[in-house]
């Protein structure tokens, strides 16, 4: 028995191609792909922790090409630029930024909690 498929090689493409394969080889490749599919849906959601709270999370040196707008929250251990200017809030936690709808966290420049906060 054998099957003839109408295989469309990505959802914006108009290339069409047309395969022809035994029902069994057919029913194997479909069925690992529908695995490998379901494998990585039953993975469920990776969890991140306190990074949940930032859009931009870095070890490294953050380096914005201005202007910018960034929603949400930017942290980093390490220097952040292109943000300018840049104003600490007066509990010294944080920065804010016209750039930044959210709050700048650098751990070299904030009281505590933030260098923990940053570094776990």
């Amino acid at each position: 028995e054998t099957l003839e498929l109408l295989a469309i090689c990505s959802p914006c493409s108009a290339a069409r191609q047309r395969v022809e394969m035994p029902l069994a080889t057919m029913r194997t490749r479909l069925g690992l792909v529908l695995l490998a599919v379901s494998s990585a849906a039953a993975a469920g959601p990776v969890a991140l922790g306190g990074a949940n709270n930032f859009v931009i999370l870095s070890k490294a040196a953050i380096t914005n090409a201005p202007q910018s707008l960034v929603v949400g929250n930017v942290g980093s251990t390490s220097a952040v630029t292109g943000f300018e200017p840049v104003t600490k809030d007066s509990s010294n936690e944080f920065f804010t930024s016209p750039q930044i709808v959210g709050r700048l966290f650098r751990s070299t420049d904030c009281a505590e909690p933030t260098p923990t906060m940053l570094t776990g």
